[in-house]
């Protein structure tokens, strides 16, 4: 999720960045989702990379997460607790938004208002998290998702990748979509905090919202191109790109902020859901 977002947020209350969280899977939520589409972008075999092996994957084709590949808990530097990410977000992560139905992760967002206790508050809106740390994590490689995007004003689910040291930075936002500008944001923070570099891609042309895509990244030293379809859509190069070990985070969410189109209005659908059909990550082999 946008780090640059969380970082001046942080820094005003005195912490060192942000990032996501929660606990837990759930089977249901109390109203009734949107039906998920049939198809997707999974139909025939994967498509491997030249020169490179599945690492680790997750088809989600069981009924419950697995906890050999997942946590539910946020675990990175600046969060303000293992359910909330920061005051950029105006959503606290709960078990119940991670879905698992048909083939599908459904991570939900809700306009449930929660009593949190990690951290204590009331927060008006909840949302989905689930991350690999400890449990997946590697240098370089394709990393890959085949997913859909709800659409709505303040809506802000994302695929990123963030240090398994738990540093800060870098970041690697792979997939990030902004609901309420209808803009889907990748790129990668470097340098040191709080001098924080931003290599910030916007690709147009895109239609998140109403189809299946396979959203990735391919990361080698000094290099990371970020692909739609397995066209490449922007590639940074330079001693910014990090080396080190990052696992995945996949959230749903709202933004809780003026700027960037706002939060979520009347007009925003809910309950809704960012649904992942599967991840892929591949390594040289």
């Amino acid at each position: 999720m946008t780090v640059r977002r969380r970082a001046t947020v942080l820094a005003a209350a005195g912490l060192m960045l942000a990032a996501a969280g929660l606990t837990g899977t759930a089977q249901a939520v109390d109203r009734q989702l949107p039906q998920a589409s049939e198809t997707t972008c999974s139909a025939g075999a994967a498509q491997r990379p030249a020169g490179m092996r599945l690492a680790w994957s997750d088809e989600f084709g069981g009924d419950s997460l697995d906890r050999r590949s997942w946590s539910t808990v946020m675990d990175f530097p600046g969060r303000a607790g293992g359910h909330y990410h920061n005051t950029s977000y105006g959503s606290y992560a709960v078990d119940e938004n991670v879905v698992l139905s048909g083939g599908r992760l459904r991570l939900v967002t809700d306009n449930k208002p929660v009593v949190g206790t990690d951290p204590a508050g009331t927060y008006q809106y909840t949302e989905g998290f689930i991350s690999s740390h400890d449990k997946f994590f590697q240098a370089y490689g394709y990393w890959e998702i085949c997913a859909k995007f709800p659409a709505g004003k303040g809506l802000w689910p994302a695929f990123w990748l963030i240090p398994q040291d738990r540093s800060w930075p870098p970041e690697i936002d792979v997939a990030e979509w902004f609901g309420s500008i209808e803009s889907m944001h990748s790129g990668l923070a470097s340098g040191t905090w709080p001098d924080v570099r931003w290599d910030s891609h916007r690709p147009a042309g895109l239609t998140p919202t109403t189809g299946w895509h396979r959203y990735g990244v391919l990361w080698s030293p000094g290099r990371i191109t970020f692909t739609v379809d397995g066209a490449p859509t922007s590639t940074i190069t330079g001693a910014q790109v990090p080396d080190k070990p990052m696992y995945v985070v996949l959230n749903s969410g709202t933004w809780a902020n003026p700027d960037r189109g706002g939060p979520p209005d009347a007009t925003t659908p809910f309950p809704n859901s960012f649904d992942v059909d599967y991840i892929r990550v591949y390594r040289t082999k």
